[in-house]
């Protein structure tokens, strides 16, 4: 190497890093580049941002259509997938439960609007004796209440009902539009549902065709979950919904209450779909209606409440929800009450399959340590309940067995 080309070299040394220590000349030129890009890429992210917190605006009824499609998807596919596994085809399987779905409506509100009638008119005839009786449980609190005051204030304010009256029916045209659009929305979740579930298998390959191996394998676990506690948490709800509200209903009408078929069915849906609060809401409506009927009634519809809980409890729930999802009754509250905060009540029942499918995802994927001994962490003994069978065994039975000798024979 010549001599000139060494003095070139040690410029450019001395220009990249000076020998004093002094900050390189290139350094500013590169910090405001660096804070121009830095710039333009928060501006790009904030840009970004809100355009698609804008979309998720605009598109928030499509997307909370989606979501409801998808998890309804869940509950059929367990039906669907019983009928493909006997030779049917997922479309036609997935129609005949759509057909049965449909006539199931039918038939309740075949059942309801005529027993409301019914019952609306029975309560008409017996309004007057109804108030007498709530006077008379009122005025030991001292409220005074009779159906002479209650006729008066009614005429008083007539004049206010009926130009209530006159206001609804103009607001027709707005009722029957709100119905109009209920019913396409309802129409759409519908659509949505049926391909889900009828094109079930393809749409997951087309999804997973996207991901890698590892990620596949957790998709289609949280997928299984989905469909395993959300069917199986309303089809367990559904039938214990129907054996409570058949009793409900049988109770109702026997002892001549009126509204028995919408109070049956509001109470079968509530005790059993709502955790914990659910028994106490769903019987509460009934229970009252029946004591305005007569004293014996509401005895009566309470007696059933109370017996049917124990049945429910030590008989039917663990064996029909043996193997759906477990939670716990607090995690179950929560997430009740934060579906109902989020999307009223169809998303309270949708957030108990949601707490279970993490609750998997949780148990499947997270890392479980040992728990020191210590006096608060010791576990509750377990009680067990003796049933009346075997109260009746060890008491009227050929006495107690012989001793173990420990031979073992």
């Amino acid at each position: 190497m010549s001599e000139t080309e060494d003095l070139e070299t040690v410029a450019a040394v001395e220009q990249v890093e000076p020998i004093d220590g002094s900050m390189p000349p290139w350094l500013p030129d590169a910090i405001k580049l660096a804070g121009k890009r830095l710039g333009f890429a928060l501006f790009v992210a904030g840009i970004s941002i809100l355009a698609f917190l804008y979309l998720v605006d605009q598109l928030s009824s499509f997307l909370t259509m989606l979501g409801t499609a998808l998890f309804l998807s869940f509950a059929l596919e367990p039906a669907v997938d019983w009928f493909a596994a006997r030779g049917w085809r997922r479309g036609t399987a997935t129609g005949l439960i759509f057909v049965i779905l449909l006539a199931v409506i039918v038939l309740l509100l075949a059942l309801i609007v005529p027993a409301v009638i019914q019952g609306f008119q029975s309560l008409v005839q017996s309004a007057p004796t109804m108030v007498d009786k709530l006077a008379e449980w009122l005025k030991p609190l001292g409220i005074d209440l009779s159906t002479e005051e209650l006729i008066q204030k009614l005429q008083q304010n007539a004049q206010q009902i009926i130009s209530s009256a006159t206001n609804l029916a103009g607001s027709a045209f707005g009722i029957a539009s709100s119905l109009i659009g209920g019913l396409f929305r309802w129409a759409t979740i519908g659509l949505f549902t049926f391909y889900l579930v009828a094109q079930g298998p393809q749409f997951r390959r087309a999804l997973l065709s996207r991901m890698r191996p590892e990620r596949q394998a957790r998709v289609l676990f949280v997928w299984e979950q989905a469909i395993q506690q959300t069917g199986g948490y309303f089809y367990s709800r559904l039938l214990l919904a129907v054996i409570n509200g058949s009793g409900m209903y049988l109770t109702l009408r026997l002892t001549n209450v009126p509204f028995a078929a919408p109070l049956a069915i509001f109470e079968g849906l509530i005790a059993e779909f709502i955790p914990i609060v659910g028994t106490y809401i769903g019987g509460a409506v009934p229970v009252l209606v029946a004591f305005l009927a007569s004293t014996s009634s509401g005895l009566w519809a309470l007696g059933y409440i109370l017996v049917y809980q124990q049945v429910e409890n030590y008989i039917l729930s663990p064996r029909i929800t043996a193997r759906t999802m477990s939670l716990h009754p607090a995690v179950a509250f929560a997430a009740a009450l934060i579906g109902g905060a989020l999307g009223g009540i169809f998303t309270a029942f949708l957030a108990l399959p949601v707490a279970g499918v993490i609750q998997a995802s949780v148990k499947e994927w997270g890392k479980s340590y040992d728990v020191m001994d210590d006096v608060l962490t010791e576990p509750t003994p377990e009680v067990v309940r003796v049933t009346l069978m075997e109260r009746a065994r060890r008491r009227f039975g050929s006495g107690p067995s012989p001793p173990d000798d420990g031979s073992g024979r």
